[in-house]
């Protein structure tokens, strides 16, 4: 049944980055149930931690290990990526994050090419996976600029509240200068709308601005809604499909961003 489904579809862009330098967003929570819900379907994943914080790691329950190959092995020492790469699952490969990664952007500045050095790496991998998808950290700094140069789709995930709307903006302003210096046609953009509260007047007024200047990177009529099972997921470590109930608005609305992510990515 999953890879029926998989086998259906064609995917042109298979590097996601899930991105936004303001922290506490929903970036981690996202790539963990995008990926593994993916995975479910019958894609195959590679998911990629950033973040020394390790967030996204702990989310699988993976206890951060200083010895444990990350990006700062394959990047700065030139260890292969797939020593790096460990399996959560059927379908699921994961590249954990640890506190070497505080190390990366220092030796990062010192490289020659040092913004493709990413996008080198995972070409090698791209006809092994369906969707590459990375956890970016919360910050403007060259380990980013790596993994927005690598994707084909910048995922930016917003809440939506006022200041996460003003910093949207910078954040738009950034990458076009950023791509424009790079020689580089601007990836395709993809707002993600997060934490829509309903009855909150900021959150309505966020998403009219959100309508209003960035509707072209936006799905539709569409938000995340702020869910508890958001947090029981994390907490667990289990993708929503393994506990919510059927009406839950977190899974409904996980279902509805992962069908407009494959739908992207299957457009040229």
């Amino acid at each position: 049944m999953k890879e029926i489904f998989a086998s259906k579809h064609r995917i042109i862009r298979k590097v996601h980055a899930f991105y936004n330098f303001k922290g506490g967003v929903g970036k981690t929570t996202l790539s963990f149930q995008i990926a593994s819900h993916l995975s479910i379907l019958g894609f195959k994943i590679l998911l990629i931690d950033t973040d020394p914080q390790a967030n996204l790691t702990n989310c699988f329950a993976v206890t951060p290990n200083l010895n444990a190959p990350t990006l700062y092995d394959v990047l700065i020492k030139g260890i292969p990526i797939k020593q790096s790469i460990i399996t959560i699952s059927e379908g699921l490969d994961f590249i954990q994050s640890n506190i070497s990664l505080t190390r990366l952007e220092a030796e990062l500045i010192h490289q020659t090419r040092k913004e493709e050095l990413l996008k080198d790496i995972l070409d090698q991998l791209y006809e092994e996976y369906d969707f590459i998808i990375i956890d970016a950290n919360p910050n403007i700094n060259q380990i980013n600029r790596n993994v927005i140069n690598a994707a084909q789709v910048i995922n930016i995930v917003c809440e939506t509240q006022p200041f996460s709307i003003m910093g949207l903006s910078l954040l738009n302003e950034d990458m076009k200068s950023f791509f424009w210096k790079m020689k580089k046609d601007v990836p395709l953009i993809h707002v993600i709308p997060n934490k829509y509260e309903d009855r909150v007047s900021t959150s309505s007024e966020a998403m009219h601005t959100l309508r209003e200047y960035f509707s072209e990177y936006l799905k539709k009529d569409f938000a995340i809604r702020k869910s508890e099972d958001f947090n029981i997921s994390a907490k667990s470590a289990l993708p929503l499909a393994f506990f919510c109930k059927q009406n839950s608005n977190a899974w409904e609305d996980i279902v509805e961003i992962i069908h407009h992510i494959i739908m992207i990515s299957e457009n040229k």
